[in-house]
């Protein structure tokens, strides 16, 4: 999700600003693959059509399916409106065709090296370009609705992602969540509200949309997140954010190296506390333990894979960061 939020609508912006007559086909799946590996079916709320049916830079979008075709909107309907579904081979012949003038396959890149955004650029045959300045295209009806299920929440509004519990090599340490849950009631009187697909809200008995949702941080003072998609939810709908970060180089993704630029109010801006940074940097995706933990802490962690990296409070990476730099850096925003 973080993807279609970071990488995507700079690049489209670009495209549109140094060509204002062009005409934008932009090809996405619904979702992740299913069970199968297969690209097509509805999942995550359809986020991929979700967070771009809005984007004001796509002239045309394009739901993606291995299989199937419907150039009349059947397969893919989101919010009332139809998509055209393009399968694989279709896809291709398009490609053959002559219809279009350019062809770009976006490749977030994996190399620790990779700065993603030049990356992106490169991919279009813009390598001078360096525009970072992502957002959220959101509806009124989105905002409208984000609006009164924050009205219930008293100042100040700080939400946690909810990637800091998550069970993922870029997860926080979760014993300590409930330790920054009663910092924050204690020093400021209010909950933190939880952000994140287990913690959707309800709008008149039925579940916010992923954009809803998403509307709802713009009513907040800060989040607070790992790395992670939600994070930068957050960021592109103007909300400071303070990332907890490590095991990569900060220009990978962190907002405040993109956006902290372009934001005047030094209150408003994002910031990043850094775990212990591994040398070499590794992935943090791959099928290995980071390389970060020795062999001992990797036995007693009981590693097995990236999505299932066992005792966190063991990680070397972003687990070491402590609720009292969390606070302080909290506090210096809020003042």
């Amino acid at each position: 999700m973080g993807d279609l939020v970071f990488f995507v609508p700079p690049v489209l912006e670009t495209i549109k600003r140094r060509y204002p007559d062009s005409h934008i086909t932009f090809v996405t799946a619904w979702g992740f693959r299913n069970k199968r590996s297969q690209w097509g079916q509805r999942n995550q709320g359809g986020f991929c059509i979700s967070l771009l049916m809005t984007n004001p830079h796509v002239d045309q979008l394009v739901h993606y399916d291995d299989r199937r075709v419907s150039l009349s909107g059947d397969i893919c309907q989101e919010e009332g409106h139809r998509f055209p579904t393009w399968s694989a081979a279709y896809y291709e012949e398009q490609k053959k065709v002559g219809g279009y003038d350019v062809v770009c396959e976006l490749d977030f890149g994996l190399s620790i090296t990779d700065n993603p955004i030049q990356r992106m650029y490169d991919a279009l045959g813009l390598p001078e370009e360096t525009q970072s300045a992502y957002q959220l295209y959101l509806t009124e009806s989105d905002r409208a609705v984000a609006r009164w299920v924050m009205a219930e929440y008293p100042r100040p509004r700080i939400v946690l992602l909810e990637g800091l519990d998550g069970r993922t090599t870029r997860g926080w340490d979760p014993d300590k969540v409930p330790a920054l849950t009663q910092a924050i009631r204690s020093t400021y009187g209010v909950y933190p509200v939880w952000f994140g697909a287990k913690h959707t809200p309800e709008y008149h008995g039925r579940p916010l949309t992923l954009r809803e949702n998403i509307a709802t941080l713009e009513g907040a003072d800060v989040a607070i997140g790992v790395l992670s998609g939600p994070l930068h939810f957050a960021a592109a709908v103007g909300t400071p954010t303070i990332t907890l970060y490590a095991d990569q180089p900060i220009h990978r993704a962190a907002p405040a190296y993109f956006l902290n630029g372009a934001i005047a109010d030094p209150k408003r801006r994002h910031r990043t506390l850094l775990g212990p940074q591994p040398s070499p940097f590794t992935l943090l995706k791959g099928e290995e333990a980071p390389k970060a933990l020795t062999s001992a802490e990797r036995s007693v962690q009981g590693y097995r894979s990236w999505v299932e990296p066992g005792r966190q409070s063991t990680k070397a990476a972003v687990a070491p960061l402590t609720v009292d730099e969390v606070m302080s850096v909290l506090h210096d925003m809020l003042q």
